[in-house]
């Protein structure tokens, strides 16, 4: 198992990007072993400007990301793959590498504050979850 988390929303470059950027920055200050990717089931051509100019706001830049299609690369090995607001139980691409589903995110597209502090919350949760497993196999 390496230390790659895959979140994956509906177009990814909603949701998914939001968590990819906190999750990367939270896993960083705590010096932890992981990092994020964002994947779409159905994925856009880019980044709304409106989300690119909220994650600016806080401190990202997005300027160069192109959302891509979550596959079954992305997940070869992974720590755990993130649904948010996609059901992914029964996609082939899964496999068997353990499943979060994240329901009542709200629309990062209209709440955007709403939307990144429901996600902060839970990638808390996830870095706590993960860093625990990590000093179990230790």
């Amino acid at each position: 198992m390496n230390g790659t988390v895959v979140f994956v929303c509906e177009h990814g470059n909603g949701k998914s990007l939001i968590a990819r950027e906190w999750f990367n920055r939270l896993a960083a200050e705590r010096r932890l072993p992981f990092h994020a990717v964002a994947r779409g089931v159905t994925p856009e051509t880019s980044v709304t400007p409106a989300i690119a100019d909220a994650l600016r706001s806080d401190g990202f830049d997005v300027s160069g990301f192109e959302p891509r299609a979550f596959s079954a690369a992305d997940v070869a090995g992974a720590a755990r793959v993130v649904g948010i607001g996609v059901e992914l139980s029964s996609a082939p691409e899964r496999g068997d590498t353990p499943l979060d589903t994240w329901e009542g995110v709200p629309p990062a597209s209209q709440r955007y504050a709403a939307s990144r502090d429901a996600l902060r919350a839970r990638i808390e949760a996830l870095l706590k979850t993960l860093e625990s497993a990590g000093e179990r196999r230790r």
